[in-house]
């Protein structure tokens, strides 16, 4: 059995100037507190750009004026929870996300939805085993897709710290997936990004 742990997505391009999406997630950032495994220290500040009981940050939707028209018609969610943005600011542990969903076929994953909105280095890897360093880096397409899907359940992860002036910068949506039109999504991805899937 082939488990993919990572492939960028054939998912339409954000509109977005990155000073001053950078601009508005430093005005609007705080630390990331909640919904960690026992002894994670959270390494983000985290921003929202969308939350079911506060609806859109209407100020950010003016920065990326596309992204409610993406949410809406191209990602495949029957319902959304919360889309975030964290930047790291301190090491990140390798550490498996009890966030995902375990009992999602195989076949299906990855299925954690996700864009880096700054990614300046590939920093962030996943690792076969917690006691053997052989970190796998994503090597992410920037020119190509800001769009990734990552199964942070089945394999460790983690991420070296951005040093100088390096900035990592990710969206992260949380929501009902429709398995349909994920598997669509997912297997053309699979296809046209293929020279940068990892899996294991």
């Amino acid at each position: 059995m082939v488990l993919a742990l990572y492939t960028p997505l054939d998912l339409p391009e954000m509109i977005v100037d990155r000073e001053e999406f950078i601009s508005w997630h430093e005005a609007n950032r705080k630390r990331d507190k909640g919904g960690h495994a026992d002894n994670f220290i959270s390494p983000w500040l985290i921003s929202f750009a969308y939350h079911v009981d506060r609806g859109w940050n209407q100020q950010l939707l003016k920065i990326i004026p596309n992204l409610k028209y993406i949410v809406e018609n191209e990602l495949p969610f029957n319902t959304i929870r919360y889309i975030n943005f964290l930047e790291q600011k301190l090491p990140c542990a390798l550490h498996r996300d009890r966030t995902s969903q375990p009992e999602i076929d195989f076949k299906d994953q990855p299925n954690s939805y996700k864009a880096y909105m700054v990614y300046d280095e590939p920093l962030m890897y996943f690792q076969k085993e917690k006691d053997v360093p052989n970190k796998i880096y994503i090597n992410h397409p920037n020119h190509l897709t800001k769009w990734f899907a990552v199964n942070n359940y089945d394999a460790l992860h983690a991420s070296d710290l951005p040093t100088g002036n390096v900035r990592k910068i990710i969206m992260t949506i949380s929501g009902e997936l429709d398995s349909e039109k994920h598997r669509v999504i997912l297997n053309q991805s699979l296809k046209k990004y293929k020279d940068y899937v990892i899996s294991l």
